[in-house]
């Protein structure tokens, strides 16, 4: 999949898609990761800053 300059805004939209029950995206994603440790460490970040959004802030 990594062709051209916009691999990142293609690996972050698979990762959108993947986590809203896109099948074929998910799939997509996981062909991409296991074949590429850049994108892999990438899904990676993008899904932890995702787990850390999803976390209601703690106030003190």
């Amino acid at each position: 999949m990594k062709q051209g300059t916009d691999w990142v805004e293609q690996l972050v939209e698979l990762h959108v898609l993947a986590e809203n029950g896109d099948a074929e995206a998910a799939r997509k994603a996981a062909d991409w990761v296991a074949d590429d440790p850049t994108a892999r460490a990438l899904w990676a970040s993008v899904e932890r800053d995702c787990e850390r959004l999803r976390q209601p802030e703690s106030r003190g």
